[in-house]
């Protein structure tokens, strides 16, 4: 993939939008399953993030910041959203990396809201990419949700939770999606991993022969618990099923690494710990070869189930994109409240053997990546609907506004009699840090 910035190919060239400047597993994978899936109909993908940067993990793709994506002078045929999530207007000052930049206060929504703005300044097509939504949107701005759906030329979410929460028109189709991290193996086949495994293994002093179980936590999964009671639950687990621990930080911009290397010493069993992943690769090979997954990590769980291994996500606390994506699968009952209940669980996984996702599932993913592909070469058709939602922001905002201050105006919430309508019980930290 050449820099963000490059020049376009001979072919099309789309924006996608989202964490992207993030060291957190799950959101780098987007572009890159975007990138795989749309190469066949010659379409090169350029990551869009809050803030933009190089790859924060080595083999994600580098990233645009948002104010680049409203620059007229430069070409692209179509601006995805999603996935992640991403779906909401709070400021990003949860966020320790973007707390000294300018974007702070508009980045959330830039992401869908100024995505929307974009493409009404390119007028080309806007497609979501099965994105989710953490809480309710202001009852205040659901005329500008409204708009920006209906500027959609396709509109998919990841799960019927963010359905209920967007509260989309009823003239606006939303397609329920599987979360497009699913569709991992079409980017990495498991063999296409097995030196990524054999060298992590021997980087950290395994052996080949050992079977793994490999464990994510996360700083929400483990609020008010000892480490220790989770380290003993950890090598009673161990102990009973003969499996190394290997601890699995997916997530540096979520504290994971600091967390994993926190319970190493109190566990007393032979494990690895992988605090330092080289890359994306060897992460996904670090699920993928495991005998057993373990964790607090929706991305880390769907990555291994993709691969065929049995799993446990531990919802505490419990987000709706959680059970979201267990529906897709018909596999409610690997859903855990706790960790006690969490390796429970695990020993009966184990003798399930391998796991598959319904076909249903795979087809569904198929049908997303061929109609996006089709609008794209297409070219869309929601010019109108586009323009309105440009219209309104210019409008609020006033004459001459940059893209920052079209998004700000559209997101603002300022309900008719004066009182505050957020509607959502969550704080943002903690819903959004998942």
């Amino acid at each position: 993939m050449p820099p963000a910035s490059a020049p376009p190919s001979d072919g099309r060239r789309v924006f996608i939008t989202g964490m992207f400047d993030m060291a957190n597993y799950g959101d780098l994978m987007f572009p890159l399953i975007a990138q795989q899936r749309l190469a066949a109909a010659g379409v090169e993908v350029v990551a869009v993030a809050p803030r933009g940067g190089p790859p924060p993990v080595p083999g994600a793709l580098p990233s645009l910041g948002l104010a680049e994506m409203f620059e007229t002078d430069g070409r692209v045929d179509a601006v995805l959203i999603g996935g992640g999530y991403i779906v909401h207007t709070f400021p990003l000052t949860f966020i320790e990396d973007y707390e000294a930049g300018a974007v702070t206060d508009w980045g959330g929504a830039g992401l869908w809201l100024g995505a929307t703005l974009a493409v009404a300044l390119h007028d080309v097509p806007v497609v979501w990419n099965a994105p989710g939504v953490p809480f309710p949107l202001r009852r205040s701005q659901a005329d500008a949700v409204a708009a920006a759906l209906r500027a959609a030329d396709y509109v998919s979410l990841r799960d019927r939770g963010a359905a209920d929460l967007i509260g989309a028109p009823d003239d606006v189709e939303v397609t329920i999606v599987p979360d497009t991290v699913a569709d991992l193996p079409r980017l990495w086949p498991r063999r296409s991993l097995e030196a990524d495994f054999a060298g992590l293994i021997a980087r950290k002093g395994g052996t080949a022969e050992d079977r793994h179980v490999a464990i994510h936590l996360r700083r929400r999964s483990v609020a008010g618990v000892p480490l220790a009671r989770i380290a003993a639950e950890i090598d009673r687990f161990a102990a009973t099923t003969g499996l190394v621990p290997l601890l699995v930080a997916v997530g540096e911009s979520h504290d994971d690494p600091a967390l994993a290397r926190a319970i190493s010493p109190l566990i007393t069993a032979r494990h690895v710990l992988l605090d330092d992943p080289r890359d994306l690769r060897e992460i996904t090979a670090a699920l993928a070869f495991a005998a057993l997954y373990v964790g607090a990590s929706l991305h880390g769980y769907i990555a291994s189930a993709a691969y065929g291994v049995p799993g446990v996500l531990v919802a505490r606390p419990s987000y709706r994109k959680f059970g979201g994506f267990l529906e897709h699968t018909g596999r409610a009952a690997d859903l855990a409240r706790d960790w006690p209940g969490a390796f429970a669980r695990a020993v009966a996984r184990l003798d399930e053997g391998s796991v598959a996702f319904p076909v249903g599932l795979s087809e569904r993913l198929d049908a997303h990546w061929q109609r996006i592909a089709a609008i794209i070469t297409g070219g869309g058709g929601k010019t109108n609907a586009r323009r309105a939602l440009l219209e309104e922001a210019r409008l609020r905002a006033g004459a001459g506004a940059d893209g920052a201050a079209l998004v700000r105006a559209l997101a603002a919430a300022t309900p008719s009699d004066g009182t505050d309508d957020t509607g959502a019980s969550a704080r943002p930290g903690e819903t959004m840090r998942a």
